[in-house]
């Protein structure tokens, strides 16, 4: 992978596919000496002597085979989307490369990751590995995967034998986002801006206090015709959180208010008002 502002590139381990082949084999076995089993049962049972040759064709046949043209397949399968998964961290998102068949690129920008989790299941210790799933806010992808059975993130990375390095770089960049956003600390630590300086500290400490806040985000919303999901995209939340803001039922960070006053182009005292 080559991407320009690259920080960090990675690949996964070629035991992500001896994983997924010994998974396979088990799963297969189980099935095959189940169908043997009983196969052998039907035999016993007749007793005849020629159907015990002819299940021996049928086992041969139904079971011996497909079990080895499924390994093959299989094998060459896992060992291709090792070799073409990768991942690159850039300046302002993650870039996933991934599928055999049909090439999937996944960008999420770092402003839409909500956390970060790392599995190790009974096959991922057998073989040394880690999963990093990356949750994200607003993710068609993740929706979509949902309503085909799959419980799987937008950031999905498997097989990898040391998580912590890529944790730690998305961390870096998460902190890098989520800070105040340039240009509001002028405006906070500015002498001729008291005023605003004022009213945030105003605002935090009711907040603090467990006042209600009532706000005017969905009336400025309306007046820029802009829909809850394209502002939720714009500040990098899900489309609950605003719905949580414009229904009072959600106080957000200061960041977050920063940033939603600039997409509905007033200020932030214009949003929000406390009762």
């Amino acid at each position: 992978m080559s991407e320009k502002n690259q920080i960090y590139e990675g690949t996964i381990s070629r035991n992500y596919a001896k994983k997924q082949i010994f998974k396979t084999i088990i799963g297969y076995l189980l099935f095959y000496t189940s169908w043997m089993v009983l196969t052998l049962w039907l035999v016993y049972y007749f007793e005849p002597e020629f159907l015990f040759e002819w299940m021996i064709w049928i086992l041969f046949y139904s079971v011996v085979i497909p079990f080895f043209v499924v390994l093959l397949s299989i094998i060459w399968y896992s060992y291709r989307y090792v070799r073409m998964f990768s991942f690159g961290i850039l300046e302002n998102d993650i870039v996933i490369h991934h599928g055999v068949f049909n090439r999937t690129r996944a960008t999420i920008p770092f402003s839409r990751i909500q956390n970060i989790n790392i599995t190790n299941g009974v096959f991922d210790r057998m073989f040394k590995t880690f999963t990093v799933k990356i949750e994200t806010a607003g993710s068609s992808a993740a929706a979509a995967s949902a309503q085909h059975g799959i419980a799987r993130p937008e950031g999905y990375i498997p097989g990898l034998l040391n998580p912590t390095i890529i944790e730690e770089k998305i961390k870096e960049r998460i902190i890098k986002y989520s800070a105040i956003p340039s240009g509001l600390e002028d405006k906070i630590f500015k002498p001729e801006e008291l005023a605003f300086d004022n009213f945030i500290s105003y605002v935090l400490s009711k907040m603090r206090e467990g006042e209600h806040l009532k706000t005017t985000i969905k009336e400025k919303r309306e007046d820029i015709n802009i829909s809850v999901a394209a502002l939720a995209e714009k500040v990098g939340v899900p489309v609950q959180t605003i719905n949580f803001l414009e229904e009072g039922r959600y106080n957000p960070s200061l960041a977050l208010a920063y940033r939603i006053a600039e997409v509905l182009q007033c200020k932030i005292e214009d949003l929000f008002k406390l009762v």
